[in-house]
């Protein structure tokens, strides 16, 4: 067995490639991280899309098939992301005594959580070594709700490049991409841009991403009267969209540190949020927030670029700027320093 730092990254599951499970992948394929050797493992059985066969234990079986694997190989360091994937870390960890845990969370938003999830969050947190989040949102929140976590928490911002075209741009007023999924919102989305169209009738807006709330939110675009004014491209590679549009628009009610949101950023798209996890922590003339499902508010700040270009152009040339603080070398040194350090204790 290889006497390289040996660390194992735990995911509830890879049918779909999120933000975390594209983070796990940067990871895997990181320059900075040559001299770690790592591996991924699965809470849940199913389809696995995107991770090389080799990089996982237990395939597509899910921890329980994984287990055997995953003791043979003796990880210095299990990585948990998400709860499911945290929850199996320190279950592992009280078997692997050897082994030290660092926890990922992801996602803050007003939503109440429901009890199970806080003992399992505070179970977890009597195990970890250390917890870690991509924004000082996460690390507040996740103190509020076990303020034992406050004292080793470490926040590690996310490292993101900015998309390659592999194909023309697609002009648009606005852009979104994201799981539709009723956490992200699309449908404040819509009803922003129905009053967006209604000072602006060319205005468009591309919604780049697929998922269980497709058909509910194609029928409010119609009901909405928005036929030709918004287009559901599917689950796609966006950059073609974030280089032909003018601004970036995400409607979520929770986010931890938006990797859709840094990749717009450095595309050189302005953003118009809500105030959401770390949205507020961006530099610059860059972003500009509203309340969580405040519709009137998303469309004011649409229409306010629009009606000042020399303003749009300034937060474009933000935009750019505040995406240098998010780079891939600096995460994953970051991630790196914290696995070595770890792993000499």
């Amino acid at each position: 067995m290889s006497d390289r730092l040996r660390v194992l990254h735990l995911l509830p599951h890879a049918r779909a490639l999120g933000g975390t499970e594209r983070t796990v992948l940067d990871l895997l394929r990181s320059p900075q991280l040559a001299h770690v050797e790592q591996r991924v493992a699965f809470v849940r059985p199913g389809r696995v899309i995107g991770f090389p066969s080799g990089s996982v234990l237990g395939g597509r079986g899910g921890a329980v098939a994984a287990l055997p694997a995953i003791v043979r190989w003796r990880p210095h360091i299990l990585h948990g992301w998400l709860l499911q994937g945290n929850v199996l870390g320190a279950l592992l960890a009280c078997t692997l005594p050897s082994a030290r845990l660092v926890t990922s969370e992801r996602n803050v938003g007003r939503h109440p959580r429901p009890r199970v999830k806080v003992a399992l969050e505070r179970f977890v947190a009597r195990v970890e070594d250390v917890p870690t989040g991509n924004s000082a949102a996460v690390r507040d929140a996740a103190a509020a709700r076990v303020p034992r976590r406050a004292r080793t928490f470490r926040v590690i911002a996310p490292g993101v490049v900015a998309p390659a075209a592999v194909e023309p741009a697609r002009a648009a007023t606005a852009v979104s991409v994201g799981r539709l999924h009723p956490i992200k919102d699309h449908a404040t989305a819509l009803r922003a841009w129905r009053r967006v169209v209604a000072a602006r009738p060319g205005a468009t807006l591309t919604i780049v991403g697929d998922g269980p709330e497709r058909g509910a939110l194609e029928a409010l675009a119609r009901a909405l009267r928005l036929d030709g004014a918004v287009r559901f491209r599917g689950e796609a590679n966006p950059a073609s969209d974030l280089y032909g549009a003018r601004m970036f628009l995400l409607s979520s009610r929770a986010e931890g540190f938006s990797r859709a949101v840094v990749e717009a950023l450095a595309a050189g798209l302005p953003v118009v949020a809500t105030n959401v996890g770390g949205m507020a922590e961006i530099d610059g003339e860059a972003v500009r927030l509203a309340p969580v499902g405040d519709d009137v508010a998303l469309a004011a700040h649409v229409l306010d670029w629009l009606d000042d270009p020399a303003a749009l152009a300034r937060a474009s040339t933000a935009a750019r700027a505040a995406a240098e603080r998010f780079t891939p070398a600096a995460c994953h040194r970051a991630y790196g320093d914290l696995y070595a350090e770890l792993g000499t204790r």
